[in-house]
């Protein structure tokens, strides 16, 4: 083979990765739905100061979420990561002690978050991050985001799906489970 027949065939195809490359970036960038899982160390040693509305009653319930044992996760509606992960948060959630508060998070508008929840059948309080305003102070954009909270302090964050229910209350250990 010619060293120009060879140029016609690997030009194009080191171009076409590279391109792929940066469109596949720019759509993890656009649709953070992430299915593995990995633990990450949180850059503030608390939960950052933030509205959290209350999907239900729409109070604020900050101060509520920093005191105690709580276990949030940062949830979206269209993210199928987040949609595995709620469906083990509703079978986990009755084997929890009576000490550890879940709340299922998203940063959606309300009304889409209303609908969403309508057709689900969620056992755990839904707050309102608006525009993810906490999530981003944290500097995550992964969902779903998972953060461990021991009187507003942050003990460990992770994200991605948990694989069953048992794996959830496994990487929720460090808290009172039944």
């Amino acid at each position: 083979m010619k060293s120009a027949d060879t140029l016609k065939i690997v030009l194009p195809a080191i171009l076409g990765f590279a391109v792929s490359g940066v469109v596949f970036h720019k759509i993890l960038d656009r649709y953070p739905n992430v299915a593995i899982r990995d633990t990450v160390h949180a850059t503030l040693p608390t939960l950052p100061r933030g509205s959290m509305v209350n999907l239900s009653s729409g109070t604020d319930e900050y101060d509520e979420v920093v005191t105690g044992k709580v276990l949030l996760v940062f949830l979206t509606i269209d993210c199928d990561a987040c949609k595995t992960e709620v469906s083990n948060l509703v079978q986990a959630v009755p084997s929890l002690s009576s000490s550890v508060r879940v709340y299922g998070v998203y940063i959606e508008p309300r009304d889409k978050v209303g609908q969403f929840i309508e057709n689900t059948q969620i056992n755990f309080p839904v707050l309102l991050d608006n525009g993810g305003a906490i999530l981003a102070r944290l500097g995550f954009k992964f969902m779903p985001t998972k953060i461990l909270l021991d009187d507003g302090r942050i003990k460990r964050i992770w994200y991605g799906s948990s694989a069953s229910k048992d794996e959830l209350l496994k990487d929720v250990s460090g808290i009172d489970s039944k």
